[in-house]
């Protein structure tokens, strides 16, 4: 496994993630790097986007005027994958020196759950935002609480999209327990929304070809340095006319996770993840 699949489910620093992301990138010894980050539009996730154009971009992306790297960006609430903007941001990256050969465009879906610790115990969703209590991340909380915002009915209906009702096992304290709904609908929301980008990569053809890698992640917004969980890795190779799709890391299903916290740091399983070992020949 690379270095960045070590890190699937388990609590990391924001530049150990993003460090990785270098690593992987480096190996693959692209034509060309770019980026797309989705985020949330709350105030919170400034943290996460930094971390993210200070280790990643600023060190692999080209520059787009002398000093400057930046990915393309979409932030809105919830981070939800808006249709399309991975195409903006692949055919944005296509210069003369991305046609030389393969390019790597990396698509790092951000969802978010405030950490509140007291005493031995950790509850997830809520954060202390000038001096009160609010909910973090403020769109989840309302698709569970039935928010009848345009973005929020987005939410609840990409949880659904399936035909699985993941926001009544989300609402259902004998499936959930109420102190991690918060952190278990991130997890299925970031997983979710970078399903969908993955179908819309599919669904058209690179300027040139490309490999996409699409992460899924929750940012942990904690009263010190944020944290980040990195939910499972896509890789999708259009470089021939038919996309190639692999994914390892969590699944979708909030009923199916396992939660522990281990010396201050969350790890999750579930049927999908840590993956069975392989036969013995």
């Amino acid at each position: 496994m690379d270095s960045l699949g070590r890190l699937i489910a388990v609590e990391h620093e924001l530049n150990e993630v993003d460090d990785a992301l270098c690593r992987f990138a480096e190996k693959l010894g692209s034509s060309q790097v770019g980026a797309l980050h989705v985020t949330c539009s709350d105030e919170t996730e400034a943290e996460v986007a930094s971390a993210f154009n200070r280790y990643f971009v600023a060190k692999l992306l080209p520059e787009l005027k002398p000093g400057s790297r930046a990915p393309f960006r979409t932030t809105n609430l919830g981070g939800r994958y808006e249709w399309g903007s991975v195409r903006v941001a692949e055919e944005h990256v296509t210069n003369a020196q991305a046609r030389q050969g393969v390019k790597l465009v990396v698509t790092k879906i951000n969802a978010h759950a405030g950490v509140v610790e007291e005493g031995t115990g950790v509850e997830f969703g809520w954060v202390d935002r000038y001096g009160e209590t609010s909910a973090c991340c403020g769109a989840l909380r309302g698709m569970l609480e039935g928010s009848a915002l345009p973005a929020v009915l987005e939410l609840g209906e990409a949880l659904s999209y399936d035909g699985l009702d993941r926001r009544a096992q989300l609402a259902s304290h004998r499936v959930v327990p109420s102190e991690l709904c918060g952190l278990y609908a991130a997890v299925a929301s970031a997983r979710i929304q970078a399903d969908r980008a993955v179908r819309d990569i599919g669904e058209y053809r690179p300027a040139s070809p490309t490999i996409f890698l699409v992460l899924p992640c929750v940012t942990l917004n904690r009263p010190g340095r944020d944290t980040e969980l990195v939910v499972g890795q896509y890789g999708v190779d259009r470089t021939q006319r038919r996309p190639k799709v692999r994914y390892v890391g969590l699944g979708d299903h909030p009923a199916d996770y396992h939660f522990e916290y281990r010396q201050g740091r969350v790890i999750l399983t579930d049927s999908n993840w840590p993956p069975a070992p392989e036969p013995v020949a």
